[in-house]
């Protein structure tokens, strides 16, 4: 079965590329002697920064993230933000000296986002780097706004002297903010350089490769080191749980899990992404959109781990009923796995896992090994999370309130059988 992805030029995308062409009139405005010059490029350039605050929210609240998007948005930024610096340092109106700083931090970080991208790994964004935007975005519009207010010939009112005392001093502290944020996405990555460093110092000739450092190949006979536990689940799903989509698991219990099934082993594991039994035909079509493509590479990426704040055995399928705005599954499945009673000892129902998902900064990377193959939920894999710089997902509030309506929904049907096990 073709799986075709969901469109990528979505609504924050077309904002995006709506941003980059305001960039090209913003300059055009500023690059040439006409009367209003600064108002027009003030009224462009906050239109744009306000389309830069708005794609972001559409495409986290309506799950419309993209590669397309992560590609355009931060590059819009930089265009944007930069360029303006430029023309108003020729203006005099920002310090060229702080102008070359911050496009060089922003060179700096490309550059780490670059070999990170050759290593097939992933620098996670960081707070700081959004009020370094932010402290950007307040020094150009003050300055702007004084340079507007002196084309309508008010460049002597309380306001206009009031921006040009505040210019130099949001200059400073957008500065210091933008240094900062370069400092700690250096220091939180420099495992990134010190890996590059290494593989340039251990070289070895062309005849005799070494395995990437990142893959970590199953041990002979097929088994991998102990380690971390993993909890198997399809790829799409994984994704969908590490966007924030989804912070529920329900699950039977495989073949290989034994007489009674699935059990609630482990209070905190991988989410270990397989295609094995992607069934699509009995999943809700917007999944499809947490598709990663087929041609991608075939080893197993651990970008997410899980942690339990509740597991609860559903006896009754109005319960699972309840929940089917909380995640990406079909009914048809649903009720395939709520029935399956293949062996003795196994009942009716399904293991609900409401888990707190985190993102880590450097994902790792496991060849294939028959040991991750099977019909079961648990697995162990040769990594570990406790040296990850690693962020949640869903923000506490958040998660605690889609928590709160999860538990609601279950607990208003009676169902003996129901018990959280996980405090």
């Amino acid at each position: 079965m073709t799986l075709r992805r969901a469109p990528t030029l979505n609504l924050p995308n077309q904002l995006t590329v709506l941003r980059l062409g305001m960039c090209g009139l913003l300059l055009i405005s500023m690059s040439f002697p006409w009367p209003y010059a600064a108002t027009a490029a003030l009224l462009i350039f906050a239109l744009a920064s306000l389309t830069d605050w708005l794609d972001g929210e559409i495409a986290r609240s309506q799950n419309l993230v993209t590669d397309l998007g992560k590609l355009l948005d931060p590059l819009a930024d930089k265009i944007l933000i930069t360029g303006t610096l430029v023309c108003l340092a020729v203006w005099h109106m920002a310090p060229m000296w702080m102008v070359v700083i911050i496009i060089a931090r922003e060179y700096l970080i490309t550059g780490l986002r670059t070999i990170a991208a050759l290593k097939q790994k992933v620098m996670a964004a960081e707070r700081v780097g959004k009020h370094k935007t932010i402290s950007q975005i307040v020094a150009i519009l003050v300055s702007l706004a004084a340079l507007s207010l002196g084309e309508f010939g008010l460049q002597h009112t309380l306001p206009a002297r009031f921006l040009e005392a505040a210019r130099l001093p949001l200059y400073w502290i957008a500065l210091v903010i933008t240094v900062l944020s370069g400092g700690i996405y250096f220091w939180k990555n420099s495992a990134i350089l010190q890996e590059t460093m290494g593989d340039a110092s251990e070289a070895k000739p062309a005849a005799q490769p070494e395995p990437p450092a990142e893959l970590a190949p199953a041990t002979s006979g097929g088994t991998v080191a102990a380690g971390a536990p993993a909890f198997k689940e399809w790829e799409a799903m994984v994704e969908a749980l590490g966007q924030g989509a989804q912070i529920i698991l329900l699950r039977k219990g495989g073949i290989a899990e034994g007489r009674s099934g699935f059990e609630a082993k482990h209070r905190k594991f991988w989410l270990f992404p397989t295609r094995y039994h992607q069934q699509w035909e009995k999943t809700k079509p917007e999944l499809r959109r947490y598709a990663a493509d087929a041609a991608e590479s075939k080893d197993f990426v651990l970008q997410y781990f899980a942690e339990v704040t509740d597991a609860v055995y559903l006896s009754s399928w109005e319960q699972v009923a309840r929940l089917n705005d909380a995640h990406f599954w079909g009914e048809e499945i649903l009720r395939e796995r709520f029935g399956y009673r293949d062996r003795p000892g196994m009942e009716t129902g399904l293991h609900l896992l409401i888990v707190r998902v985190s993102r880590i900064n450097l994902p790792h990377r496991l060849a294939p090994s028959p040991a991750y193959e099977g019909c079961k939920s648990w697995i162990e894999v040769p990594v570990d999370w406790s040296r990850d710089i690693a962020v949640p997902v869903v923000q506490a509030e958040e998660f605690a309130t889609r928590r709160s309506r999860i538990l609601a929904a279950i607990s208003s049907v009676p169902a003996p059988a129901a018990a959280t096990v996980v405090a």
